[in-house]
């Protein structure tokens, strides 16, 4: 109860000023607008279609026929501006909204758009090569061009970036090797704490939300908090539009393997500094195939998400209100067979013993055991001018529900998690010194309940307990920048409070006041808190010659996550039992970074080494013991983790053959545990070493043609033998080595008299040659059962292999008003 008024009070206090402060600072004057014009730095000609943006007032616009474009009705203050092109360079700059009143741009043509892009994602607005630490840019385009089936599908290709899959719509991100709880997940900025602790579903975004995205490769929680150990993915929407302005886009997209159709509107507008912005999509797929399981049964789902955005940018800054709905329903893989490898029915459907064709294909998601889960949000932002300084306020609710269904609609487990994360930030910048300090508190105040039993003959399951968790961190960072160097430090310190209710059940399973006659104890009552402190200290130097290199040394911590310390059942969909331990200590990690990177008109490159040792490393520990069949694993801190690896990237856009670009990424993480025996000495489900490669040719834009923008790519991925697994007790297996081809092309059908885009057109082809394989990281490998009996799977080519051959078609169709023009005189020349 202490917990909650302390809680309450600070929420009264965010909220309180959030009110006050806007209207305070309404008494600054001013009009914050940026213009100017964008031209060929060879040929001087104006450039049509470039996209500027400034991410942290998430507005953009583009240049029109004659390369001119305006921003107003901004916010007064110093921005970092980005100016970006498909076949140019991109180039960032900073701009005072109270005294620039132009800036021109001269681009320089390459195919590399990642030379010099901006970062939002660390406390500090920067560049990707300023950074001090490794951070991963995943463009818009990157995303147009690619295919996926979830929000993590989009950047799961990245260097040091991997994700685990239970079937194609489950899928959660590993950064360095660590995934799950240690893994933060933003969506603008909103945490995503939709039961990120299991591994049975995907991370609830719609990937047609998305815009673009930002990855930091290691431990954030300085900044973050305690869940961002390993690393934070920063999901970001598109820009909202110039003033004056409407613009949308419909899209439809289809995958042949698993008939995976989706479908999305997007509409903002912007009048006179009140913007907008909706987002409606759905996707259904249904049972994937591949070359040796044929179509994998409890692999279909469903869902449609809704996302609204209102705002106001003023002179003294902008307010935001996102609201968001997203409902997904997905079936479980449980790998149940006869004794001849055919896929059964857990209960006969009708009579039928077997799915048939017509079950395969089907969009309902409701045949095989299967979870309904949605994800409620309101989160309010706000970013208001204080004198030199800037103050960010954010406080949100989002409502995480989750049903394990074994039939029909009957839910077997119920979980109904409630949050209110906060963030307070102050920033204040020196006009000379380079100095910038920023300070601040964040976390997030969460409750859980179990739902209602089902009705007999279902049995029902309770996973975790009803509880409460308090979290709040207070931080301060500051940075400096010289001519060519960036020095960045800071410290933070964090609290977590877990209140944790008894439950006790009958023989029937239901739920009975504690020390009723007969009843067992389920859950102990409990009332854990956690402390420590992070830091940490970095530089980034750009060397001559247009190498640069970063160094980074930092300290995290992670308190336990609900589900390690209370854990107590079978977890429907992982197909294990898992128990808890309320004695779990707090993780400590040490880290350091190094980075080298060399960025020129032909050649850009980066390696990323890392190593992260980490006390009292929590995880679960399979024992020999089964209930129900199922294999229980113990929650343990005992062990010492230490995980190093390197990741990085070769990219060669050659000057002198524009039309070419080849990429390439790699990503080695190798993991150990000291004084460990042979079979217990690497951690679980650490990624194999894999390479993705891409040769990517585009074709020149003809006078007056239809088609612009023809681009083809050839592509492989990669992946080496794991062999260093936790092998005890057949924990984890080894993966054998397997290549992938894929291909694809795209291109843009416009107006040649007007260059408007009618429609974008992108094809993809992955497993070209229809590759049975399993990856490393595919959990449902280890599922299988024999007529509904479980079984231990003691070789790989016994679980789910991955998905065979797709093609994917994507269609875009933009629409919109055109920008009004508005110029000015004044020019700032870059």
């Amino acid at each position: 109860m202490k917990t909650k008024m302390q809680f309450v009070k600070l929420l009264y206090i965010l909220i309180l000023l959030s009110v006050c402060i806007p209207v305070a600072a309404k008494t600054l004057t001013g009009n914050g607008r940026v213009t100017g014009k964008i031209t060929d730095k060879t040929t001087g000609l104006p450039i049509a279609g470039v996209t500027i943006t400034i991410p942290d007032l998430k507005v953009g616009t583009s240049t029109d026929n004659n390369g001119i474009y305006v921003l107003k009705q901004l916010p007064k203050g110093k921005y970092m501006i980005q100016v970006s092109m498909i076949g140019y360079a991109s180039v960032t700059t900073v701009v005072d909204l109270g005294n620039t009143y132009s800036v021109d741009f001269k681009l320089s043509a390459s195919n590399y758009e990642l030379s010099d892009v901006v970062v939002t994602a660390l406390v500090n607005t920067t560049t990707r090569k300023g950074a001090t630490i490794p951070i991963t840019v995943v463009t818009n385009k990157m995303l147009l061009e690619g295919v996926a089936n979830t929000a993590i599908d989009l950047v799961a290709s990245q260097p040091g970036v991997n994700e685990t899959t239970e079937g194609s719509g489950t899928t959660k991100p590993q950064i360095n090797g660590l995934g799950f709880d240690r893994v933060l997940t933003l969506m603008d900025g909103v945490p995503q704490e939709d039961f990120q602790w299991g591994d049975d579903h995907g991370i609830l975004i719609d990937p047609y939300a998305v815009h673009d995205a930002e990855i930091i490769r290691g431990p954030a929680s300085l900044q973050y908090g305690a869940s961002a150990e390993a690393g934070v993915i920063s999901f970001k929407s598109a820009p909202l539009p110039q003033n004056g302005t409407i613009l949308g886009s419909v899209l439809t997209e289809y995958h042949t393997n698993n008939g995976y159709l989706g479908t999305s509107l997007n509409l903002a507008g912007n009048h006179n500094g009140f913007v907008w912005g909706l987002q409606a999509s759905g996707e259904e797929a249904h049972s994937y195939s591949n070359p040796k399981d044929g179509y994998v049964w409890g692999t279909a789902w469903n869902q449609v998400n809704a996302r609204l955005v209102l705002g106001i940018n003023r002179t003294w800054g902008y307010s935001r209100l996102t609201l968001s709905a997203l409902h997904r329903r997905i079936e479980l893989p449980d790998g149940n067979r006869d004794s001849t490898g055919r896929f059964i029915f857990d209960f006969p459907q009708n009579g039928k013993i077997y799915p048939t064709r017509s079950d395969f294909l089907s969009y309902d998601a409701t045949i095989a055991s299967d979870k309904i889960l949605g994800e409620y949000q309101a989160w309010w932002q706000n970013s208001i001018n204080a004198g030199k300084g800037r103050i960010g306020l954010d406080v949100g609710f989002t409502r995480s529900v989750h049903h394990d269904i074994d039939t029909g609609s009957v839910g077997s487990g119920n979980l109904l998690v409630n949050d209110i994360p906060y963030s307070f930030k102050y920033q204040v910048a020196g006009d000379s010194s380079g100095l910038k300090l920023t300070t601040g508190i964040n976390g997030i105040y969460e409750f859980q309940n179990n739902g209602a039993a089902p009705p007999p003959p279902y049995v029902p399951d309770y996973e975790i307990p009803d509880y409460t968790n308090f979290e709040i961190g207070g931080y301060a960072i500051l940075e400096k920048k010289f001519k060519n160097l960036t020095l960045s430090g800071g410290l933070r310190f964090d609290r977590t409070d877990f209140v944790g209710d008894p439950m006790s059940l009958n023989d029937a399973g239901n739920i009975v006041p504690p020390g009723t006659p007969g009843s067992m104890v389920q859950f102990t009552g409990f009332n854990n808190t956690y402390t420590g402190p992070s830091g940490s200290v970095g530089a980034s130097y750009q060397l001559p010659d247009n190498n640069y290199v970063k160094l980074n040394f930092s300290k995290s911590y992670r308190a336990p996550a609900i589900n390690e310390l209370t854990s107590n059942g079978l977890n429907i969909g992982s197909n294990l039992v898992e128990v808890g331990n309320l004695h779990l200590k707090a993780e400590q990690g040490y880290q350091v970074d190094l980075a080298y990177g060399y960025d020129s008109n032909d050649v850009s490159v980066e390696a990323d080494g890392f190593y992260n040792h980490i006390s009292n490393f929590i995880f679960a520990d399979r024992t020999d013991s089964l209930s129900g069949g199922f294999p229980i694993y113990q929650y343990l801190s005992t062990n010492t983790a230490i995980i190093t690896g390197v990741s990085g990237f070769l990219n060669i856009h050659p000057a002198a053959a524009k039309w070419l670009e080849i990429d390439n990424g790699f990503t080695y993480i190798y993991s150990h545990i000291p004084n460990a025996t042979d079979s217990t000495q690497h951690l679980p489900y650490i990624p194999a070493p894999h390479l993705n490669s891409e040769v990517k040719i585009r074709l020149n834009d003809g006078k007056n043609s239809v088609l612009r923008g023809i681009f083809l790519k050839f592509g492989l991925q990669h992946d080496w033998a794991q062999n260093n697994v936790y092998s005890a007790f057949y924990t984890e297996l080894p993966s054998a080595q397997y290549t992938i081809f894929n291909a694809g092309l795209g291109t843009s059908i416009v107006n040649p008299k007007t260059g408007k885009t009618i429609c974008a057109v992108y094809v993809n082809c992955t497993n070209l040659t229809n590759v049975a394989y399993a990856d490393h990281l595919n959990l449902a490998q280890y599922f299988l059962a024999y007529n509904g009996n479980p079984v231990t799977v003691t070789r790989q080519n016994q679980g789910i292999y991955n998905m065979g051959r797709n093609i994917s078609f994507k269609l875009i169709f933009p629409f919109g008003t055109a920008v009004s023009k508005d110029t000015s005189e004044d020019k700032v020349s870059n």
